[in-house]
């Protein structure tokens, strides 16, 4: 990894605003994996908020949201350093895919090794922000990790609806998916971390945007980088684990639950239909709770990655 020109814009005397390439990787051809970065060192002495989007490659409301604030920040209103990754996964982002046929494992392993490497060493609070991507939609909602208290008054100040503190090992939800999560991994390092998670499908929503901008300004303020008061927030529903729903059957879903949604264990979230045109299976809520995420394309295969519920 060549982080050696952020490294320079780190040191700068500011105010200043930079940008760079962080080094990454190559594909299979030798181009380089590098990822845009944007410093914004405020006059005053502070820390520093690395703020990083679309870790998975399909999530463009992230990446809008990165460069709303990337615009918005002035380095004579910032105390500390900033620093704005707005497509943390350039070859997903380029196929508009969380993998890149080139590299998939590539992407789902060695390239959090790296951003853990970058941030750890360096030191600060992290935010990652997510949208649901291409295929799916997501209610407003906001990942913590439990005992990380500067990391839950993250999530707070940022003002979704819906929290959820993640617990390592918790039974409640699959291990796998979060305990080796970059914001979990970097909150068990010691830098305070949130993951937001901010609409999806195309076209992107620009009042989805905008809300989930102001929600990271608020918690930009929150963390003594931008001046203002910190603005007042409802108290969020706390989510204490999450399932995710995938069919038997392959299909188009049909008759499918809105997002928000609230269910019982047994509510049908939808149908599928085959190719012609039968109900091979009712998709049904494990639990109760409400709907997290929803499919906006409604073809489906075995397995997909479909509902979402918290409760």
């Amino acid at each position: 990894m060549d982080a050696s020109g952020l490294d320079e814009l780190l040191r700068a005397d500011g105010p200043s605003r930079g940008h760079a390439t962080v080094r990454i990787g190559e594909l299979p051809g030798g181009s380089a994996i590098d990822v845009p970065a944007t410093v914004i060192r405020g006059a005053a002495p502070g820390s520093t908020v690395w703020i990083m989007a679309t870790r998975d490659g399909d999530e463009v409301h992230a990446t809008l949201v990165a460069m709303a604030l990337q615009r918005r920040l002035d380095p004579a209103d910032v105390t500390g350093t900033v620093v704005v990754m707005p497509i943390g996964n350039v070859p997903g982002f380029g196929v508009l895919s969380r993998e890149h046929p080139l590299a998939p494992t590539y992407l789902e392993h060695q390239m959090d090794d790296r951003y853990f490497d970058l941030i750890s060493e360096r030191g600060g609070s992290f935010i990652d922000l997510h949208s649901a991507g291409v295929p799916s939609d997501t209610v407003d909602w906001t990942l913590a990790v439990q005992g990380d208290e500067t990391g839950t008054a993250m999530g707070r100040a940022y003002g979704s609806p819906f929290l959820y503190e993640h617990r390592m090992g918790d039974p409640d939800t699959d291990p796998g998916l979060l305990d080796g999560a970059l914001y979990v991994r970097l909150s068990r390092a010691g830098v305070p971390a949130i993951l937001i998670e901010a609409g999806g499908g195309l076209p992107p929503s620009q009042a989805t945007v905008e809300r989930a901008t102001n929600g990271v300004w608020n918690v930009l303020r929150l963390l003594g980088s931008v001046r203002g008061l910190v603005a007042d927030t409802p108290d969020p529903r706390m989510i204490h684990g999450f399932k995710i729903v995938t069919p038997d059957h392959g299909g188009l879903f049909i008759d499918g639950v809105a997002v928000g949604a609230e269910v019982s264990r047994g509510d049908v979230l939808a149908r599928i239909i085959d190719p012609f045109g039968e109900v091979v299976e009712e998709l049904r809520a494990p639990v109760g709770g409400v709907v997290l995420t929803i499919p906006v394309n409604p073809a489906v295969g075995t397995g997909t990655w479909a509902y979402e519920i918290g409760w």
